[in-house]
């Protein structure tokens, strides 16, 4: 006698009709969903998004065969009192070889999560990793059985079995009902088909639903119900209000277990178990566990079982730990910014590769949230505070999530070291500073598209001219960004080097918005992000005074590094013209020298204005702890042609096979051709070209081949 297990005696466990909710998210039953692709799935034939009520969730159009695309349920359910599998979907195909001979299309039940890259219920050429019922809907080019597959993990090497032949026809809104028993019995119906029979899988465990496609074209699951009369027991979890945490600072563990577990114990590295029943008083579940983690790794696990459930269920949480006295020394910049209290401060002295970034505020909003492109390094742009961070990859977003919050249309500033080195697209924002509430509808402060200009007020209001920068732009400068009382209306200014740059810009109202601060990115974490270097950067919840501005600035150069920039206000000139060479160095420089290639000069001035003959590299070095730092300079000099002057010749010019040399005096480094004419009224090139050195002199041969001209000329390429 079978057993029955029907809709109408059972609990919807996992219900998803595909609305438009986010495969992660569904607003239905029982948790969202998971893709994972494989084989080059991608793109197109990726499961879609949920997005389109009308499609489901569809395969896409297939581009190879080998793509593979799997989509299980986020959660596992308990179907040991057996279920009920009701699926509606449509198929476009199910005949082998169209469009690809390993066209397949299957979905079912399945006990292990991580049993992505099978041939899902297909009967050949695999070895079952878990337990699963299902239907497999296409031949597979023959490899896979069409109809209803078993799956025997405890059967020798596993074991994949036919249970019911079923021919699948193409069509839409089709539906498949499977009811399975607790003594593994089971009947199933599509349109007016249908079967019984016994599986042998094991209904104890866990099971997912899962569903596959593979070189299938656009085949759809419109809606998936999972009903059962097992008692569902839910998966415990454990969070922390942040993952990087001060050493010997209390961390609370807030943990939620099923209240009706019959064990629940967290394990962590100080204690080996920690029963939480016997903490949980008001056995409800919910608990907090409070403890300082002892390692620079800690993990913590939680795990929870009931009599009756297949399996106990577990989740961990991992937690940083850094030690304060490890931080780099302070020098009078870091003291200065600390002295006025920031909400955060990071100085980027990690190393390259580091999984988080320490806050030197004192306040510990460290963080570990930041892209992965993001890197921490000795900057190749001059000088600075020893590590720097690079924004500069040319792909994917760069961004810092700092766990600190505080009210943006609150007065605050924004203080950072930055190398405005010209990598910055001018036809492209840049943001430097934003805020996001966790949906992506914070805000756009503070960035860079031609000019530095802010969205405080969500418009655009332009803080600088089209760049309008200092002529020290290439090295490292103290910027801070300024909003005063913005809230009712204010003033928004920016502030280089200590001193207001620019007209302060009014701004309007800002609208109330709580967020966590961004640095680098947009507020939802993507493009268009900062493009350069950045070099101790803090936030403020109050806006610094032009004196504390100018306090932080004065010890930005008494505490960075000797060698602070080096550049040139012209990259090329025309011989006769002057270049002005700057650099900028910190206080802790104990001597600067110029080398042009010839002699080397002590300087004892910010600047000199040279009138280079020729093309010229020019070496800065700079002395002082750490050094000596070195930074190169090439100008370009253009000689426009002058006047030609055929100094000497050798041989004959009508010669026969004699080589003819000839020698120049004209403009420093230019190219000159040889022309030949035999009549003076037509001349023809020889080929032959004369370069002439940095002091106008030149010469060239032109071979003997024969009585090639009485006369020659030589003219200017240019």
């Amino acid at each position: 006698m079978l057993g029955i297990i029907g809709p109408a005696s059972g609990q919807v466990v996992y219900e998803d009709s595909f609305d438009e909710d986010g495969l992660t998210t569904n607003n239905g039953t029982g948790g969202g969903g998971i893709v994972e692709t494989f084989n080059n799935a991608s793109g197109s034939f990726a499961w879609n998004d949920d997005d389109d009520d009308n499609e489901g969730l569809s395969s896409g159009v297939a581009t190879s065969g080998g793509q593979i695309t799997t989509f299980r349920s986020e959660n596992s359910f308990n179907v040991s009192n057996g279920f009920t599998l009701e699926v509606t979907f449509d198929m476009a195909s199910n005949l082998p070889g169209n469009p690809y001979p390993s066209n397949h299309f299957s979905f079912g039940m399945v006990s292990d999560e991580l049993d992505t890259k099978n041939n899902l219920f297909a009967t050949s050429g695999e070895t079952p990793l878990s337990d699963g019922i299902g239907f497999s809907l296409g031949l597979r080019n023959g490899s896979a059985d069409e109809g209803l597959i078993e799956w025997d993990l405890d059967a020798v090497s596993g074991e994949a079995s036919l249970l019911n032949a079923i021919t699948f026809a193409t069509g839409s809104a089709q539906t498949l009902v499977l009811d399975v028993g607790p003594d593994g019995s089971y009947t199933y119906t599509y349109g007016a088909i249908s079967g019984s029979g016994m599986t042998v899988i094991d209904l104890t465990q866990t099971y997912f639903f899962k569903a596959r496609t593979q070189g299938s074209q656009d085949n759809v699951i419109q809606s998936v119900t999972l009903t059962t009369n097992s008692t569902q027991f839910d998966a415990p979890t454990i969070t922390t209000a942040a993952a990087v945490y001060d050493l010997s600072v209390p961390v609370d563990f807030n943990i939620t277990f099923d209240a009706s577990a019959t064990t629940a114990t967290l394990d962590t590295p100080a204690n080996s178990a920690v029963d939480l029943l016997a903490l949980d008083t008001d056995n409800d579940g919910i608990v907090v566990f409070t403890e300082a983690p002892p390692m620079d790794l800690s993990t913590y696990t939680v795990t929870a079982s009931r009599s009756g459930i297949p399996a106990p269920l577990s989740e961990s949480t991992e937690v940083t730990v850094i030690d304060p006295a490890e931080e780099a020394a302070d020098n009078a910049f870091s003291l200065a910014i600390k002295a006025d209290s920031p909400l955060f401060y990071y100085r980027y002295e990690e190393e390259t590769g580091t999984t988080f970034l320490r806050d030197s505020s004192g306040n510990g909003f460290h963080t570990n949230d930041f892209s992965e492109s993001l890197t921490f390094g000795t900057s190749p742009a001059p000088g600075g505070m020893q590590n720097a961070a690079d924004f500069s990859p040319s792909s994917g977003a760069r961004y810092i999530l700092s766990p600190a919050t505080s009210e943006m249309s609150a007065s605050f500033s924004f203080v950072s070291v930055l190398n405005v080195s010209g990598t910055v697209p001018n036809a492209n924002t840049r943001n430097l500073l934003s805020m996001t509430n966790g949906t992506g509808s914070g805000a756009s402060i503070f960035g860079k598209h031609e000019r530095f200009r802010t969205f405080i007020d969500g418009t655009l209001d332009n803080l600088t001219e089209i760049d309008a920068f200092p002529s020290d732009t290439s090295c490292l400068v103290h910027y801070v960004f300024t909003a005063d009382e913005v809230n009712g209306g204010g003033e928004a200014a920016i502030y280089i080097d200590g001193e207001l740059y620019g007209t302060p810009v009014t701004v309007g109202t800002v609208g109330p918005n709580v967020g966590n601060w961004v640095i680098g990115a947009t507020q939802i974490l993507g493009d268009p992000s900062w493009l350069d270097w950045l070099d101790e950067t803090a936030v403020f919840e109050e806006a610094l005074t032009p004196t504390q501005i100018e306090t932080h600035a004065t010890a930005f150069i008494a505490g960075a590094d000797p060698l602070l920039g080096f550049n040139a206000d012209a990259e090329t000139i025309t011989l006769g013209e002057s270049v002005t060479l700057s650099w900028k160095v910190g206080d802790s420089a104990t001597g600067v020298s110029l080398d042009d290639g010839t002699e080397t000069t002590t300087m004892t001035e910010t600047s000199v204005t040279l009138s280079p003959a020729s093309t010229t590299t020019y070496e800065l070095k700079v002395a002082g702890p750490g050094g000596p730092f070195t930074k190169f300079v090439t100008v370009i000099v253009d000689s426009p042609p002058g006047p030609i002057e055929i100094t000497d010749w050798s041989a004959d010019p009508g010669a026969l096979g004699i080589d003819f040399t000839i020698e120049i005096m004209a403009s420093p480094e230019t190219e000159y051709e040889i022309y030949f004419s035999e009549d003076l009224v037509t001349f023809e090139p020889t080929n032959v070209t004369i370069f002439t050195a940095p002091d106008g002199t030149g010469s060239a041969t032109v071979p003997g081949i024969g009585n090639l001209a009485e006369y020659y000329r030589v003219e200017s390429i240019n």
